[in-house]
């Protein structure tokens, strides 16, 4: 799968993959309100959130940006993977 850009240059979200956890999205949805920071918060309801990396709504000492986007740009996982690894891994933080 390559990278999807807008004609802005931004990278468009890609939702071909399943994600494979045992969450619900409800279970999701609420580690997401827990642990996003406040900024994070504003950007998820104001704007939707659809095109942000989880090091944008955890801030960048719960994800590591610099890992998120190579991975991203260079094993070339899709958003809801990206997603998924991130909100396991907020969630092992928590427990």
């Amino acid at each position: 799968m390559s990278n999807i850009y807008d004609m802005s240059g931004n990278k468009k979200v890609i939702f071909t993959e399943e994600p494979k956890t045992n969450l619900t999205y409800k279970q999701i949805m609420e580690i997401i309100i827990k642990y996003a920071t406040e900024e994070g918060c504003h950007k998820i309801f104001c704007y939707g959130g659809i095109n942000m990396c989880p090091s944008d709504i955890f801030g960048v000492e719960n994800i590591d940006k610099q890992k998120e986007e190579d991975i991203c740009n260079y094993e070339s996982i899709g958003c809801t993977k990206c997603w998924t690894n991130a909100v396991e891994k907020i969630k092992n933080l928590g427990n």
